[in-house]
């Protein structure tokens, strides 16, 4: 870390030597994060230049060790990453799941969850007809079926709903008609909307999922609503969330959560995974995950299996330095509690002083500033190169 008080005073008192200029604190705040960025940004080219030299031996004076050590500051790992229920860039379905789904000759393999409810029963238009005309009128009518799936894997849920007929009897009004995976994520179609395919996606909570049909009219009233093409399909990849503060991403990996084992995930292209995931034998396993990025470092995973247990590191942006201050007399007192530091390594002090001075000679055109801050910083560049 490096005083941002006392950058500033130098700064001041070089800039005002020979009447050469004062730098107000919006100024300075606003050259002195152009120069951290600047000085921050060339530690990578640099790290890529030393990296093809001959090193030395030395203790304390190793180019690439002292460039990895300014780094190390900023450098975050072990980040467990925020799942979602997304489905990954250019992924690839599993087998159908569902047994009849489609009820071309009946509605065998599904359970009428609430017989005191409604029934269910064939309709010769290739639909599951649901209807609330059971001899008792508490609870909702549904219906289910058990599919195997994959703890942790995410899984594609698809269904036509047909709600026009929910309120026929006009007791019904904004009754709703749902397919459900697993007791938590619902989809729904509202009477009066038509008919429609709602798909959605969802991670498995258990080996046994529930694939449930249902509405929420009430009463004995013969509303009742039409189900078809119900599906669930495995998804080959999910997206997970990274952080937000992220300047340069490091090593994504996966922890297998039963040998504690980090397996490092392969970076993909977009068009690679598009023909690597169709591939049966070169698709990522949970041995061979990988990862494409994609915008505001939301990562596609492969396989959707790994998502609870992604780890990566990276490198954050240093944070906004401000020089702050209260105006007393009209003259900006420096105020710390107002401020924030550098976040530099402390041997970059001087290297912020003649960046800024640099800077601040073009600012106002004063070409002998801006040299005086340019040879001091090229003279300090040509000592680390020799």
């Amino acid at each position: 870390m490096v005083s941002v008080n006392t950058v500033y005073q130098r700064v001041q008192a070089i800039a005002n030597k020979e009447q050469r200029g004062y730098v107000t604190p919006q100024e300075f705040n606003l050259l002195a994060n152009q120069a951290q960025m600047e000085i921050f940004e060339q530690y990578f080219y640099d790290i890529n230049q030393f990296g093809r030299l001959h090193g030395n031996d030395t203790e304390y004076s190793d180019m690439l060790n002292i460039l990895n050590e300014k780094i190390s500051l900023f450098e975050v790992q072990d980040q467990h990453a925020l799942t979602s229920n997304n489905a990954a860039y250019s992924y690839e379905l599993g087998s159908e799941l569902v047994t009849n789904g489609t009820f071309l000759a009946n509605i065998n393999n599904w359970t009428n969850g609430s017989a005191a409810s409604g029934t269910i029963t064939w309709d010769p238009s290739y639909y599951l007809k649901l209807s609330n005309d059971g001899s008792g009128s508490s609870g909702n009518p549904f219906c289910t079926q058990d599919v195997t799936t994959e703890v942790g894997a995410l899984y594609r849920i698809t269904c036509k709903i047909d709600p026009s007929s929910l309120n026929v009897s006009g007791s019904n009004p904004g009754t709703k008609a749902s397919i459900t995976f697993d007791q938590y994520t619902t989809q729904s179609v509202i009477v009066g909307q038509g008919e429609q395919t709602v798909t959605f996606f969802a991670k498995a909570l258990t080996t046994t999922s529930t694939v449930s049909l249902h509405t929420n009219s009430a009463g004995d009233t013969a509303d009742f609503a039409l189900f078809t093409n119900v599906s669930v399909k495995k998804v080959s990849g999910g997206k997970v969330s990274l952080a937000t503060n992220i300047y340069r991403l490091g090593t994504i990996m996966y922890k297998n959560p039963t040998t504690n084992e980090n397996i490092e995930l392969d970076k993909l292209l977009a068009n690679e995974a598009l023909y690597i995931n169709s591939s049966p034998l070169a698709a990522p396993t949970a041995e061979r995950p990988a990862y494409v990025l994609g915008r505001n470092y939301e990562v596609s995973i492969y396989p959707s299996t790994i998502l609870n247990d992604i780890y990566y590191n990276y490198v954050m942006a240093p944070t906004p330095v401000n020089w702050g201050f209260n105006l007393v007399e009209n003259t900006p007192l420096f105020n710390l509690s107002k401020s924030t530091n550098f976040e530099l390594h402390p041997s970059e002090e001087t290297t912020l002083v003649n960046k800024i001075l640099e800077l601040f000679g073009i600012l106002l055109q004063k070409p002998e500033l801006e040299a005086s801050g340019n040879r001091q910083d090229t003279e300090e560049k040509q000592q680390e190169k020799i």
